[in-house]
C-alpha cells in the first residue's frame, strides 16, 4: 500500500515524468445512472475515495532528476467534483476527458454530466495512471458502487471534518532534515536500480525471455508502420461508447479456446481489419502491434506492465483468435510481462531524460499501434448514490502517436466498451463501434452460432488523398 513520503515504484514515476511530454496520461470511468443525481449527493460519493491511499496523496517532482515521491495533500473532494453547465452534456464529456490533471493536488477529478442520456445522469471519474492501482477500473468501481440501493454511511472522519489534518506549509528544521535524507535516499536507491538492471539484464531468464520472443516477433523491437490513426494527438479527444455481449464472448471462448482478453484482442483485430480496408488499406500479410495492459501480482500489489501481442489481419476469425492465443500463452510461459517490468528499473534512472527520449521517439513512429486494456467486474446489477448504475465505460489515455485505444469492462452481463480516440487522427471514430460488433459476428459464426444481420446499412465513405499518402509513406 502507498503510504506518504514513499518515492513512486519505477513504473509510475517513468509514466509522471511522461506525463510532462505528452500530458493527459489518465484513466477514466463513465457511470451512468438511472434518474439524475445531486451535485450534493456527488460530493457524498466521492467522500468514499479517501479509502484509496493515492487519493489522498499529491506528487512532488524532485529536483536533480531524483524519483518523485508522494506527498501527503488535504482530502478535499469540493476541489475535484465540477458539475458540467450548458445542454449539451456530450461535448462537456469531451472536453472533461482531455483536460489534464491538476500535478499540485491528489491526481483525480469527478465530474458530474445532468442528462447525459435518456435514462439520466453520468459521473465521469478521472485518475493518473502513476496512482491508479492496477488497471484502475476495478478498484474504483469497487469503491464507489453498492450491491444495494441503500449503499452505506459515509460519514467524513472527524479530522476532515473539523479542519485537522492539513499539510503546515511551513517546514520546521526536521523537515527540513527529512528532505535532505531523502535526497540521499534518492540517489542511494539510483545505484541499486542500476544494479538490480543491469543483472537482470544479463541474467539467463532475461535472455531466454528475449529470444524467445525474437522468434515469435522478430520486429519486436522495431516500431510498426503507422496506420491512419496513428498520428499527433493534438486535437479534441472524444469517448465512443458500445456495448457487446459477454455471453457471446463466453461461448467463443469455449467454442474455439484461448482465454477471456484474447477473445477481446480478436474482437478489436478484426474491427480494424475492417476500418483498413474500407480505407482501401491493404492488410494482407500484416499485423497489429498492440501493447496490452495487463497486471502482474508482486509483494502484496499489482504491478503494470504491457504485453507486446501482435494480431494478425487478412485472416479468417478463428485463425485470428488462434495466433493471438498462441502468442500470449507463449508470451507468459517465457514470464516476458515480468522481464519488461523490471526493465523499467533502468528507465526510471534516467528519470525525465528517458520520458523525454520516448516522448521524442514517439513522435517520429508510435511503439505500438494501439493500447487495449480488459478488466472483469461484477454480473449483477450494482448503484451509484442509491441509483441503479446503467452501464460503466472505461476509458484508456492516448499518446505518444496512438490516437485510439480500446478499453473494456465486463459488467451486468454486457461487455462495455469505450474507444478513446483523437479526431484528427481517427475522424470517422463514428464507426467503430459496428465494426467491432461485425468482428464479434464473424466470431460466433466460426464458433458454431447463427449469423446475425449486417450491423452496418452503408459503406464507409472514400479514402482521402491525406490517409493514402499517409500509407505510401509508411
Amino acid at each position: 500500500m502507498t503510504t506518504a513520503n514513499e518515492p513512486l515504484a519505477a513504473d509510475r514515476a517513468f509514466l509522471w515524468n511522461l506525463e510532462r511530454q505528452s500530458p493527459g496520461l489518465h484513466l477514466a470511468g463513465l457511470a451512468r445512472i438511472e434518474g439524475g443525481i445531486e451535485p450534493a449527493d456527488a460530493l457524498q460519493l466521492v467522500q468514499r475515495l479517501r479509502r484509496l491511499p493515492r487519493f489522498r496523496l499529491r506528487v512532488e517532482t524532485s529536483f536533480l532528476g531524483a524519483p518523485p515521491r508522494w506527498r501527503p495533500a488535504p482530502f478535499e473532494p469540493e476541489q475535484h467534483v465540477h458539475v458540467a453547465a450548458g445542454t449539451d452534456p456530450a461535448s462537456a464529456l469531451d472536453a472533461a476527458l482531455g483536460k489534464p490533471l491538476d500535478p499540485k493536488r491528489p491526481l483525480w477529478e469527478a465530474h458530474l454530466l445532468p442528462a447525459y442520456h435518456e435514462g439520466g445522469d453520468a459521473l465521469l471519474l478521472k485518475t493518473h495512471l502513476a496512482a491508479a492501482d492496477g488497471l484502475g477500473t476495478n478498484d474504483l468501481f469497487e469503491v464507489l458502487c453498492d450491491s444495494s440501493a441503500r449503499g452505506a454511511d459515509e460519514s467524513p472522519p472527524a479530522a476532515a471534518a473539523n479542519g485537522r489534518g492539513r499539510c503546515n506549509p511551513f517546514r520546521s528544521p526536521a523537515d527540513s532534515g527529512r528532505r535532505i535524507a531523502e535526497w540521499v535516499e534518492n540517489w542511494t536507491g539510483a545505484g541499486q536500480d542500476l544494479v538490480e538492471g543491469a543483472m537482470q539484464l544479463a541474467s539467463e531468464e532475461t535472455r531466454t525471455a528475449l529470444l524467445t520472443l525474437n522468434e515469435v516477433m522478430p520486429d519486436a523491437a522495431l516500431p510498426p508502420l503507422p496506420l491512419p490513426f496513428n498520428r499527433s494527438v493534438a486535437g479534441r479527444r472524444r469517448l465512443i461508447r458500445c456495448e457487446l455481449s459477454w455471453a457471446d464472448i463466453r461461448t467463443i471462448r469455449s467454442q474455439l479456446g484461448g482465454a477471456l482478453p484474447d477473445v477481446v484482442l480478436a474482437v478489436v483485430g478484426g474491427a480494424l481489419d475492417r476500418y483498413l480496408a474500407a480505407r482501401g488499406i491493404s492488410t494482407a500479410g500484416r499485423s497489429l502491434k498492440i501493447a496490452v495492459a495487463a497486471d502482474l501480482a508482486e509483494s502484496g500489489r499489482r504491478r503494470r506492465s504491457l504485453l507486446p501481442v501482435e494480431v494478425p489481419l487478412g485472416v479468417g476469425a478463428a485463425h485470428r483468435l488462434r495466433a493471438v492465443h498462441q502468442l500470449t500463452r507463449l508470451l507468459r510461459a517465457a514470464r516476458v510481462p515480468e522481464i519488461l517490468a523490471g526493465m523499467v528499473r533502468v528507465q526510471r534512472i534516467a528519470g525525465p531524460l528517458a520520458a523525454f527520449v520516448s516522448a521524442m521517439t514517439s513522435r517520429v513512429r508510435a511503439p505500438f499501434h494501439l493500447t487495449v486494456a480488459n478488466a472483469t467486474g461484477p454480473q449483477i446489477p450494482r448503484f451509484l448514490a442509491g441509483r441503479p448504475l446503467v452501464g460503466y465505460t472505461p476509458s484508456w489515455p492516448i499518446s505518444l502517436g496512438q490516437g485510439l485505444s480500446c478499453a473494456f469492462f465486463a459488467y451486468n452481463q454486457l461487455l462495455h466498451v469505450g474507444i478513446t480516440v483523437n479526431e484528427r487522427a481517427c475522424p470517422d471514430c463514428a464507426m467503430l463501434p459496428d465494426l467491432l460488433a461485425e468482428s464479434l459476428d464473424e466470431l460466433r459464426e466460426a464458433a458454431g452460432s447463427a449469423p446475425r444481420p449486417p450491423v452496418r446499412d452503408a459503406p464507409f465513405p472514400p479514402s482521402t488523398h491525406a490517409d493514402q499518402t499517409l500509407e505510401t509513406s509508411g
